[in-house]
């Protein structure tokens, strides 16, 4: 039986550990060992219970916390470690070679290049390495490594059934909700969306924002927001594990996030049944058919958006067709099927690999 971990080193809660728990359920189920490297009493130990606790904190000796982790991957008997970022990445392939077995599984973020620093290369060549991608044009358009085991295409995904039973948190009775999804990158795009609320208040549309996911500087949008004239209609919520609930309480799904948290937000409001407008340029986009599946919007232009979300609130056969048709759309989707395939896939050659090493 095969035996993967994914690599968080970060004890906060975010898009990527996500990731790594849905993919850790679907391969559970079909019967492969799945853990995750994290520090232990953290948010995301304590949200991917489904999955085995392999307990680890990073100490600031890039040599010394390999060390520590190849006896972490050799006492679970790891075939692979998945990680994302270069500096993890380096990290995992000294653990993988000092362990004396396993491989090294690198995700990149959906639109993110496939950088070859001097620290990519070398950790090609410390541990067999697979690159995971998120679509296949992103296979196409790297760039050859040598060394570099080969490249899989795993594209984000979620288990629609996990919704089944969800149900909204509490509103304020008589207002509109906006769920507005965000992240740290996301600075101008969440700055022009609450300037996108300011003014459809200031036009005396009753509507309650809910702030989700983790900011760049809470107190500057904070500022902005009571600026603007939204103190007292902005919850700011942080980045729950468990979004579902305040995704469902919405009337409007709003991703400015500019990572997989973003994709992972518009995943997770399709299933849901609840209408997504998301913001051009972001990763969230390429999950979005406009005015079929969700709504396309302008960067930066507060009242054009204004003016579109009024008419889109004013149609409500409109965003009942298209939350339908994303719910439809998203219920069919065999993502997490597709991702266990390719990673089974990868675990088999890792091993078939490592007989002929």
């Amino acid at each position: 039986m095969s035996c993967i971990a994914f690599f968080h080193p970060s004890p906060a809660w975010d898009g990527l550990a996500r990731i790594y728990l849905e993919t850790g359920r679907v391969l559970s189920a079909r019967g492969i060992t799945a853990g995750i490297v994290c520090p232990p009493a953290s948010a995301v130990a304590a949200a991917c219970a489904a999955l085995d606790l392999l307990p680890f904190e990073m100490r600031g000796s890039w040599f010394a916390d390999g060390s520590r982790l190849s006896l972490v991957l050799r006492q679970y008997g790891c075939d692979a470690l998945m990680v994302a970022g270069e500096d993890e990445h380096l990290l995992a392939a000294l653990a993988v070679r000092r362990s004396g077995r396993g491989a090294v599984l690198r995700r990149f973020g959906a639109g993110a290049a496939s950088d070859l620093t001097i620290k990519t290369r070398l950790a090609v060549r410390l541990a067999p390495t697979w690159f995971v991608h998120s679509s296949g044009t992103e296979v196409q358009a790297s760039k050859p490594l040598r060394k570099l085991r080969g490249r899989v295409v795993a594209d984000l995904a979620i288990d629609p059934a996990q919704f089944d039973r969800t149900t909204g948190a509490p509103t304020p009775i008589g207002t509109s909700t906006i769920a507005l999804v965000t992240d740290p990158g996301a600075i101008r795009a969440t700055a022009a969306a609450l300037r996108s609320i300011a003014a459809m208040r200031q036009r005396g549309h009753a509507i309650h924002t809910l702030l989700i996911g983790a900011l760049h500087d809470a107190n500057e949008v904070r500022v902005h927001a009571t600026s603007l004239g939204l103190g007292d209609a902005i919850a700011f919520l942080g980045d729950p594990v468990d979004r579902a609930p305040l995704l469902a309480a919405a009337d409007l799904v709003w991703v400015v996030a500019e990572r997989e948290d973003g994709g992972i937000a518009v995943l997770d409001a399709m299933a849901l049944g609840v209408p997504v407008m998301v913001t051009r340029g972001t990763m969230a986009e390429r999950y979005v058919q406009h005015s079929e599946t969700g709504i396309v919007t302008e960067r930066d232009d507060a009242l054009a958006t204004a003016a579109l979300i009024t008419l889109l609130r004013a149609d409500t056969a409109l965003m009942t067709r298209i939350s339908a048709e994303a719910q439809a759309a998203i219920r069919s989707r065999r993502g997490l099927s597709a991702v266990a395939d390719t990673i089974a896939a990868v675990l088999q050659n890792a091993a078939v690999a490592q007989v002929a090493a």
